[in-house]
């Protein structure tokens, strides 16, 4: 069975952050949030669907190559990432780098 773990460093920086877009491309998804602020994901496979809409992240979940994103309202999406530790970006309003891994 795959350990669940809370993504610590991720969880910090965008806990509390409303998802206001989300833009899909095959390989690639980029959420933007209610501070202008991005979250860019290189994912497996072609574009995944939205189920969080425009909720606040509570809490990010890692298990092997998936990444999950659990709203405060219990919703969760779950992303394929093309490659585990570094398929995910997230930038400030300004573009400067926040996380990356």
């Amino acid at each position: 069975m795959p350990i669940i773990e809370t993504n610590e460093k991720l969880t910090r920086i965008i806990r509390g952050r409303s998802i206001e877009l989300v833009i899909q491309e095959a390989g690639l998804v980029t959420i933007v949030f209610d501070d202008y602020s991005t979250m860019r994901v290189q994912v497996a496979g072609g574009p995944t669907i939205n189920p969080l809409a425009e909720s606040k992240i509570e809490s990010v979940l890692e298990i092997g190559a998936e990444l999950t994103l659990v709203s405060e309202d219990s919703g969760t999406a779950t992303l394929r990432l093309a490659q585990a530790g570094s398929s995910v970006t997230v930038k400030d309003e300004i573009g400067k780098i926040e996380y990356a891994g």
